[in-house]
């Protein structure tokens, strides 16, 4: 099977980008679970039964579409609560259901065609776009899967597309259906509207005690103090550990010498050529030039302007064409050439100007090569400063000790939340650019030796958490400043509001939204023609569907695009679509068309799922939910 691989370097694209397996565990560090994982069934279907590895197999890629969706990794209590163990156990039913209706077709894969989708994975690929053995290796093993399990998932993924592919192939949105949808896309409106900016209204006085006692009593979790941690850490990598002042005169002296090209700038010319018909032409050209010609009238007597065949400063390698360029850097400044054969034919050369090569003085560079040996120095000696602390540690020595031992400045951040923020709530600066840093350091025990984690492009960080400050509830004296500060700010936003709706029961009685402006010494503003789509960007999400909310005619108060303005609002004409699928995008009947072969997939999933008796196991559920914990 894996020999067939060698030999599968290009092909089809795989209709199943099952790559997403292997980056869901990449994305969450998850190794080592499939040597640990219990065997017991967790869904079976007829024959057909899923383990604990398919349940932790579906958790990390419904996980991995979480994080994504939050630009950050999900905590549990986040995980659990977006439903994620309802969809993992529907996933693991439906696949169940597939399988066993696989299993009783006889459905099956053949090795070629499995090694072609494992070959047509970009997760394997190397640099120049090719199946890569090693790459397959290292990335499974990074994530502590065989690859027996993983060809055994790809296996199956594979055979279920053969069975959805089938029930869906050549479904497509119905008419109806894409009448109404591009009738809901393609209406356009015109839309008159003033902007009320919190300006509008008389500023807000200091709030009394009490209104201050409840509104922080309604709104207490919102000025709750999350965990803050204190951490000590170390950075181990070459810039860290780069010595400048290490590095001798002597040895930047020799590398200067040893290198001198890396700082040179190479010999420019600016080169003109007359590209003639025939050798004939090109010839006939050259004699005149010979008998003093200049070269701009043999530009003009071909016809051509000097300026057309002019190709600029340029270094040898940089003119495409080899022959003119030996030919123009072999020629002296002001001098024509004789015929040279070019790859559009034949043509006369000039360099109208030279820029010799230079080099730059050491003076100029030594800062840079100094840089660079301390670099290169430190890189050698990184590794060993890791293994002298990792030494240490195991030998007994505090975090700091350790980090003295190896040679590492130990850096401490005094509190932070899992959100990265002190506890001003601001984001705290020059945090470590490590992978997973927040999530190892509210992970991870105090005082405990925790595995360090990896910088990019090398090096790694080593830390400790000395503290843990749990959660709890400020009092008002420590939030006061904030809550009166929130309290003024929904005060305005409520004064505005009632404003707003004044102003617009006048528009409902009658009065023009020109006579309100005037009255309130505002502008009037007009969306023209706007959809659904392009509305935001003139009214915001908000303003756009109230302008949507009614027929012609109707007045509306939404907040703007700011999220503190108000929009008054009137709609002044609507006009449907001519054609409504004509309108459409060829994505929006790409995405309807998606949505009804998802619907026949669902439909006939359900079927089976009714067909065939499928049993699940909460105490094996729960053994798998447990190494997720």
């Amino acid at each position: 099977m894996l020999k067939t691989l060698r030999h599968k370097t290009s092909g089809l694209i795989a209709k199943l980008i099952l790559g997403l397996v292997v980056l869901a565990f990449v994305a969450t560090g998850f190794a080592g679970f499939f040597q640990s994982s219990p065997s017991s069934t967790i869904v079976a279907a007829g024959r057909t039964k899923l383990t604990a590895e398919d349940y932790l197999l579906a958790w990390r890629q419904a996980e991995v579409g979480l994080a994504n969706r939050l630009q950050r990794r999900p905590t549990r209590e986040e995980a659990e609560a977006s439903g994620i163990e309802s969809q993992v156990m529907a996933q693991l039913v439906s696949q169940a259901a597939l399988d066993e209706q696989a299993r009783r077709l006889d459905l099956g894969l053949s090795q070629e065609r499995l090694a072609q989708l494992i070959a047509d994975d970009p997760s394997f690929h190397d640099a120049a776009g090719n199946f890569s053995r090693a790459n397959f290796r290292q990335l499974l093993s990074s994530i502590g899967m065989s690859e027996n399990d993983f060809i055994r998932n790809r296996q199956k993924a594979a055979v279920r597309s053969q069975i959805t592919d089938a029930v869906a192939r050549g479904a497509t949105a119905p008419m109806a259906l894409k009448t109404a949808f591009g009738l809901y896309t393609g209406e356009r409106r015109t839309v008159d509207y003033i902007t009320l900016s919190p300006a509008s209204v008389e500023p807000v006085a200091e709030p009394a005690a009490d209104a201050v006692q409840a509104y922080f009593d309604k709104y207490k979790q919102r000025y709750a103090a999350p965990e803050y941690r204190s951490v000590a850490y170390v950075v181990a990598t070459p810039e860290t550990l780069a010595d400048p002042a290490s590095i001798s005169q002597e040895a930047i002296a020799q590398y200067y010498d040893a290198n001198k090209s890396r700082f040179a700038t190479p010999e420019k010319r600016q080169v003109q050529q007359i590209i003639f018909p025939n050798a004939e032409a090109a010839k006939a050209a050259k004699g005149e030039a010979t008998s003093g010609k200049s070269f701009e009238d043999i530009a003009a007597a071909s016809g051509r302007k000097l300026a057309d065949g002019d190709l600029g400063l340029r270094t040898r390698s940089e003119i495409p064409d080899k022959a003119i360029a030996e030919a123009a850097f072999a020629l002296p400044e002001g001098q024509i050439s004789d015929v040279v054969q070019g790859v559009f034919g034949p043509v006369l050369l000039r360099v109208a100007k030279i820029e010799p090569e230079s080099v730059k003085p050491l003076a100029e560079v030594q800062d840079e090569i100094r840089r660079q040996l301390a670099l290169q120095a430190a890189g050698e000696e990184m590794q060993q400063a890791q293994n002298n602390f990792d030494d240490a540690r195991a030998g007994g020595a505090s975090f700091e000790e350790a980090a003295q031992r190896a040679g590492l400045a130990v850096k401490t951040i005094p509190a932070m939340s899992h959100f990265g923020e002190g506890p001003d709530g601001q984001r705290l600066a020059d945090l470590p650019e490590a992978e997973g840093f927040l999530q190892a350091i509210f992970a991870a025990d105090t005082n405990a030796e925790n595995p360090p984690l990896a910088m990019q492009p090398s090096g790694s960080l080593f830390y400790d958490v000395t503290k843990v400050e749990p959660a709890r509830d400020r009092t008002l004296d420590e939030a006061r400043a904030r809550v009166i500060a929130d309290w003024k700010t929904d005060e305005a936003q409520r004064l505005l509001g009632e404003k707003a709706e004044a102003l617009k029961k006048r528009l409902e009685g009658g009065e023009t939204l020109d006579q309100v402006a005037a009255g309130e010494k505002l502008s009037k503003q007009t969306a023209a023609a706007i959809t659904r789509q392009s509305g935001p960007g003139q009214l915001g999400g908000e303003g756009t569907e109230a302008a949507f909310a009614g027929s012609e005619g109707l007045a509306a108060v939404a907040v703007g695009p700011d999220g503190q303005s108000r929009l008054l609002l009137k709609v002044v004409s609507v006009a449907p679509p001519i054609d409504p699928v004509a309108s459409l995008r060829a994505g929006d009947v790409q995405q309807l068309d998606q949505l009804m072969v998802n619907d026949l997939v669902q439909s006939y999933v359900d079927g089976l799922r009714e067909a065939y008796q499928i049993v699940s196991y909460p105490q094996a559920i729960e053994r798998a939910q447990a190494m997720i914990r």
